[in-house]
């Protein structure tokens, strides 16, 4: 673990501000032409506005490689099972994912999801199958609960959980009967487990 941790230091791991920073840095100095009055103002606003353009365009840029890493990393974690030799950068996303912000928010999510299946609410335009949800509310919160306490879960077990949550193609948005989401659910539970 500890060449793990000293390997992740050396990552050269896309950061969006990080990436924008000197160009806004150089935005604003460019205002600094403003204060000579022999040059028009449209000097110094304009090199600004390049700047600051050009940051914009260099933080898109991180952002999307920074989302093409945890992709790729996140086939990696889903293909390698518990035991699987794993690179730094797929460390580093494994830590990602079991950080306690990422568990939180999913921990919130499946909340906000059994509120949205209770009976008492009306019906909506989601795709979310409320009945299958009610059914299987106990098992869910299961898996919420276990987001929510204080012990280590496994990468793997999130990243099953936010397919479940943000899959189009999950037992709680498809028509494909009960026993799947419950199945899924236990899974979950399972790999969640470190």
């Amino acid at each position: 673990m500890a060449t793990y941790a000293r390997s992740r230091t050396l990552l050269d791991i896309p950061q969006p501000r990080r990436a924008a920073a000197p160009f806004v840095a150089l935005g604003l100095l460019a205002l600094a032409f403003e204060a000579d009055p022999r040059l028009p103002w449209i000097v110094g606003a304009g090199a600004a506005l390049l700047f600051v353009a050009a940051g914009a365009v260099r933080a898109v840029t991180a952002r999307h490689e920074l989302a093409s890493l945890r992709r790729s990393a996140d086939r990696v974690i889903l293909a390698s099972g518990r035991h699987g030799d794993i690179s730094a950068i797929v460390a580093w996303r494994a830590d990602e994912l079991t950080g306690r912000s990422a568990r939180d928010g999913l921990s919130r999510e499946i909340e906000g999801t059994l509120r949205a299946a209770s009976p008492a609410r009306l019906p909506s335009a989601s795709p979310l199958r409320r009945g299958a949800v009610r059914a299987n509310a106990v098992p869910l919160r299961a898996v919420s609960v276990r987001l929510g306490d204080d012990r280590p879960v496994a990468a793997r077990g999130v990243l099953l959980t936010r397919r479940l949550l943000h899959d189009p193609g999950s037992p709680l948005y498809t028509d494909t009967g009960e026993p799947r989401l419950a199945r899924s659910l236990n899974r979950i539970l399972a790999e969640l487990e470190p």
